[in-house]
């Protein structure tokens, strides 16, 4: 009994530790931006089905600018554990950068918590390969965000956008920070000249000027299914299941032979979570610890001052 009294400042000690730690890694989750879109496949769609599903998540997203707001580890801790409704519902596409390592969902409308798991759609009606797509995402003071490596991505090189149905390649063509005032880099090409993307990220700290942009000029588009292997894993593309099936008919013996294109249920409706339990609770602990570290500080060293005191009362006690 005298050794559990002595060794409960230790142990305390322990538990602090190991809640640092779990909360260490919690933050590290969050920071792997790239990560949840990695083990998020698409299925590659026929254009039909795919302009549906486009049409009615356009006309019900958000596109106004002003209920943009900073980023919080809490809010952004939420909306990544949040991932795989808020893919479901909005999305439309994925970006795949190879020089900056950027793997990114990209969703309708620039609702807030969009703009902290993917990158969101300015425009309404902006299509990939025409005008100009400006697509743009959250970046956190502390670090991550899906575009937290555009600044690396590499002119004159090639990277990908998908709708599920084709490929487009751009390429990087400008890669610089400017203020928030030069509109004109959203403005649509004129007539004649090529179609163009443009990527929009914040630089510096919280309600910042400067903006991060990546502009790439459109290459060529083609089917997903002809992309390489590296770009369908890039963009999270993956093969449907063709399904073919002998319908008899009884009438003069006659055996008609229908082909039914059926595809599995798309990957992306998975409701497999992205995180495990242990790690959900690891980044609830970081958001936890990060909007009130003072208090869970002074709360901390408190419980060691009071447990140390017990600890030597009792020692004295039993001796």
């Amino acid at each position: 009994m005298t050794k559990l009294w002595r060794n409960l400042p230790f142990l305390w000690i322990a538990f602090g530790l190991l809640l640092s730690c779990a909360s260490y890694y919690g933050y590290q989750l969050l920071l792997d931006a790239n990560g949840n879109a990695e083990k998020m496949s698409h299925s590659i769609e026929s254009k039909e089905s795919n302009q549906r599903k486009r049409k009615k998540k356009f006309e019900e997203a958000t596109y106004c600018p002003r209920q943009i707001k900073p980023v919080t580890p809490a809010a952004y801790a939420k909306a990544q554990l949040h991932y795989v409704e808020i893919v479901n519902q909005w999305g439309v596409g994925s970006l795949f950068i190879p020089s900056a390592d950027i793997h990114s969902k990209i969703l309708a409308g620039i609702d807030n918590q969009n703009l902290m798991v993917g990158v969101g759609t300015y425009y309404k009606d902006q299509q990939l390969g025409k005008g100009n797509v400006v697509l743009m995402a959250h970046n956190l003071v502390q670090g991550g965000g899906v575009l937290g490596n555009l600044r690396k991505t590499g002119l004159q090189q090639v990277f990908y956008l998908t709708d599920f149905i084709d490929v487009f390649e751009y390429v990087a063509e400008k890669n610089e920070v400017v203020d928030q005032s030069r509109g004109e880099i959203m403005d649509i090409p004129a007539l004649g000249e090529s179609a163009i993307v443009t990527l929009i990220r914040c630089e510096g700290g919280m309600n910042t000027p400067n903006r991060a942009i990546v502009q790439g000029t459109f290459l060529k588009k083609y089917p997903a299914s002809e992309a390489t292997e590296e770009v369908k894993l890039g963009l999270g593309l993956a093969e449907g299941l063709w399904i073919s099936e002998e319908v008899s008919s009884g009438q003069q013996n006659v055996t008609k032979e229908t082909t039914i294109q059926m595809t599995k249920e798309p990957i992306e409706k998975t409701k497999k979570p992205i995180y495990s339990t242990l790690q959900v609770l690891c980044i609830y602990l970081y958001t936890v610890l990060n909007e009130a570290p003072f208090i869970i500080g002074i709360s901390y060293l408190a419980g060691l001052l009071a447990l140390t005191h017990i600890a030597t009362r009792m020692q004295c006690r039993f001796n």
